[in-house]
């Protein structure tokens, strides 16, 4: 990405991030909310709400007969009915941090997370081993699983069909953002950067 910018300039948008070589569709979704764009050309680039979010915003401010800017830096919970646009993939826990970014664009949501210790066992994704149990931190939340901050630069992925010892369909009936939790390794793939983390047989409370 650092070369790809290096020759064609800033991005204008989150979408030119699809133009990096080697962004696939789960990559961009995965780094998308983390890119933030400055006077770009669509104000919710400089949000952390997700791109595959923004129809959901361009709702709200079409109901609101407003343009997108305009329901920015400010509170809107009062003036709609958020369960109107829940939907299978979103869930009033996600519409509300939509609305709470809106209220608060650009805010570091780390300055609202508790601190959490993590494992001094582990510094690198070498050091990460099957069977360990750590402490971690919900970072993102997709349709198909979790992210977790197990102190480390990657991110653990917890696949929904790793988040119980029942069924989930929804990842957003198990867990919620910022949440902190205990957490199983399953696999670690050191070349690709790949750790896959489970739920299963554990408590799910840090």
């Amino acid at each position: 990405m650092y070369e790809f910018r290096a020759e064609h300039g800033v991005f204008h948008t989150r979408s030119e991030l699809m133009k990096v070589p080697r962004m696939g569709d789960k990559a961009f979704e995965q780094a998308a909310g983390f890119l933030r764009i400055r006077d770009g050309l669509n104000p919710l680039d400089n949000s952390a709400v997700h791109p595959e979010s923004y129809y959901i915003v361009e709702r709200m401010a079409k109901d609101l007969k407003k343009e997108v800017h305009g329901i920015i830096n400010t509170d809107i919970s009062k003036d709609i009915d958020l369960k109107k646009y829940i939907t299978d993939k979103t869930g009033l826990p996600t519409l509300t941090d939509i609305i709470n970014e809106l209220a608060k664009p650009g805010r570091d949501p780390r300055k609202s997370i508790k601190v959490l210790e993590f494992s001094n066992e582990i510094k690198t994704i070498e050091d990460v081993k099957p069977g360990m149990i750590l402490p971690g931190i919900v970072m993102n939340i997709t349709g198909f699983g979790a992210f977790v901050d197990i102190g480390i630069k990657e991110n653990g992925l917890i696949h929904v069909s790793q988040m119980a010892d029942r069924y989930v369909s929804n990842p957003l009936e198990v867990l919620k953002l910022h949440q902190h939790l205990k957490v199983k390794v399953v696999e670690v793939d050191p070349v690709r950067k790949r750790i896959q983390l489970t739920l299963k047989g554990l408590s799910g409370g840090a």
